[in-house]
């Protein structure tokens, strides 16, 4: 949890408004816990306006990746006349995290990410379909797709910067496509009480995910970030 510069006259003030929301961290679900006991990984105290506000963006753009995921596999499996809207929707996300690397990469880099994240939802979409309609070749194939897209997404990261390693970046990946089956398997079984379990634990995966990107472009353009070095 991080403060900007100015926010607060003081250390008292500023601990008293921290008071209200430190105490046991099982007070809270899993993406809050992960907002409020993750430290800064420099220690910091204090960061820039132009650093919150590219990591809150990022990790807004990250929660309504899996946001709206689970609204279009609720649309695949309960049949829902709203599909063509909610994968709409669900692609623009696609773009927006594309977007994201444009003011430091370019338009080319940027496009090809966008592909790539639209890929990556295109196939989870067709993963599901063919689950619920009982095709398991091509679920299995489906699924081959998506960790195939993963490593390529991984490998392009990891190429554009020197602070994303391909190892963690790919950890990170396989990781969200395991709680994203796990999340479309539990609902098509209709285990609804699990299907919202794991949910929590995708959006602080994906929260995780989006500062593990957010901090590695930091640390690679700091002066765009109001720094003269990281």
């Amino acid at each position: 949890m991080y403060f900007y510069a100015n926010d607060f006259n003081s250390h008292q003030e500023r601990t008293m408004n921290l008071s209200n929301y430190w105490g046991p961290s099982v007070n809270y679900t899993a993406p809050v816990r992960y907002i409020l006991n993750t430290p800064d990984p420099y220690g910091r105290q204090f960061i820039s306006k132009a650093e919150a506000d590219y990591k809150t963006m990022n990790r807004l753009l990250w929660e309504e990746h899996v946001n709206w995921t689970r609204m279009t596999i609720i649309s695949i499996v309960f049949k829902l006349p709203d599909l063509d809207e909610v994968q709409a929707r669900l692609l623009r996300n696609a773009t927006d995290l594309g977007n994201c690397l444009r003011p430091f990469y370019g338009d080319q880099i940027a496009d090809k990410y966008g592909e790539l994240i639209k890929e990556h939802l295109v196939i989870a979409a067709e993963l599901v379909t063919a689950a619920v309609n009982g095709d398991t070749e091509t679920a299995e194939e489906k699924e081959k797709q998506w960790y195939r897209n993963a490593d390529e997404i991984s490998v392009f990261l990891s190429s554009i910067n020197p602070y994303i390693h391909l190892e963690e970046i790919r950890e990170m990946f396989y990781m969200h496509l395991a709680l994203t089956k796990h999340e479309a398997v539990t609902m098509i079984e209709g285990n609804y009480k699990e299907d919202v379990a794991v949910f929590d634990e995708i959006e602080a995966q994906a929260l995780e995910m989006a500062d593990m990107i957010a901090d590695a472009i930091i640390r690679q353009f700091p002066m765009m970030f109001g720094y003269y070095s990281y």
